[in-house]
């Protein structure tokens, strides 16, 4: 028996006798409870669909090209099932689940227990091949430069969020791909590609990457921290969702506090915010970030858990290495496209380091904050390198 659900991005979504198994177990509902862009509704208040109707997507663009090029039902299954190891808020746990569990979100063969993996062995899938096919270990359509799950969550969140730097021609895209190792771009399809990739450039800092998110983000980190080394089981978060995890943080004194703070959208506030220019990247990368969240709470004497800090990681601009066939030439799509290239070397520019603090500490940890990560004598360098004849 067929089914069908109206998809606000896609339209149509035909769902298969075999899916609709999958997606009644437990295990998938529990999707329906974790949003897609964690906190980023603080930001974009339409902002709340979940991992759930992202899921159906990737699995009904994964069907449209296993069609086309010939795949069979389990890559099909693997796209439906590729975020089914998220934890509450998305990747908004994934530093806790590396620090206490050394688990990613891809790894779904922990996950995939109970009625689930009864359900997918009684279709006969196999889930260790399903595993390798989202994590990546195995080449596919869902994982790789440009997959399914890209193409899927940026045109969504950018509906969602109304944020209009997301859209671009998916089905062009679609169509011009084809599968040998991996996907590979008809030359065709080449500017539906840049239009990804910009897409994407747009999308990480006025969405993903925004300052609100990101302060959100970091204040759950640290709440969740303090509830795990209060006693609760770090291992839960692989069943919880949203709700549960927020009831969990409230039910723990220390954590209580910054819950409700989220909760009432009452966050901490940029002590400073700078670019890479500011500072000196490489000494920055290096550095621990919960140590130094310590040191700086300890020179501006107030309580730890009132300090964060949030040294963005440099994202892999991992697009432009995808491939495109051009006049017989297989070429990554950074040596076919000047502007995919002006694209990556731009991404650096969208970097940011943040300490963030309750409102009443700000210009306290501001000052402590600059001087621990020498901004102020970075700065001063770089303006008399600005104005000082070169001695060459």
């Amino acid at each position: 028996m067929e089914k069908t659900v109206q998809d606000p991005v896609h339209g149509i979504i035909k769902l298969e006798e075999w899916m609709l198994r999958i997606i009644d177990t437990p295990q998938f509902q529990r999707l329906r409870r974790i949003k897609q862009l964690g906190f980023a509704n603080l930001v974009y208040p339409g902002a709340n669909h979940t991992r759930f109707e992202h899921s159906l997507g990737v699995m009904h663009i994964t069907k449209i090209l296993a069609d086309r090029l010939g795949f069979d039902d389990e890559i099909v299954a693997s796209a439906l099932l590729h975020d089914i190891g998220h934890a509450p808020f998305s990747h908004s746990s994934e530093r806790i689940l590396e620090k206490y569990l050394n688990f990613r979100h891809e790894n779904v063969k922990k996950v995939i227990r109970g009625e689930l993996k009864d359900v997918l062995n009684d279709l006969g899938f196999n889930i260790s091949r399903i595993s390798d096919y989202i994590s990546g270990r195995k080449p596919s359509i869902i994982n790789g430069d440009i997959d399914t799950d890209r193409m899927d969550y940026l045109v969504r969140d950018s509906h969602y969020t109304g944020v209009a730097y997301g859209v671009f021609d998916i089905y062009r895209l679609i169509d011009k791909i084809k599968f040998d190792g991996e996907i590979v771009i008809d030359q065709r399809g080449l500017k539906a590609a840049e239009s990804l990739l910009i897409s994407r450039f747009l999308m990480y800092p006025t969405v993903y990457y925004h300052h609100v998110c990101r302060i959100a983000k970091k204040m759950y980190e640290k709440a969740m921290k303090i509830a795990i080394e209060s006693g609760f089981d770090a291992k839960k978060l692989l069943e919880i969702d949203d709700c549960e995890a927020m009831m969990i943080l409230k039910s723990f004194k220390d954590s209580a506090e910054i819950a409700e703070m989220i909760r009432n959208r009452r966050l901490f506030k940029r002590a400073i915010y700078v670019s890479r220019h500011r500072v000196d990247l490489r000494e920055v990368l290096r550095v621990n970030e919960e140590r130094a969240e310590r040191e700086i709470a300890e020179d501006a004497h107030i309580d730890e858990k009132y300090v964060l800090v949030d040294i963005q990681p440099i994202e892999e601009v991992r697009e432009v290495s995808a491939k495109v066939e051009i006049e017989g030439r297989i070429l990554r799509l950074d040596e076919a496209s000047p502007l995919v290239k002006a694209l990556k070397n731009a991404n650096l520019e969208n970097w940011r380091l943040g300490v963030y603090t309750k409102p009443e500490y700000v210009k306290r940890v501001g000052k402590v904050a600059m001087d621990y990560f020498g901004i102020e004598k970075i700065t001063i360098q770089k303006s008399l390198d600005e104005v000082l004849p070169s001695s060459t």
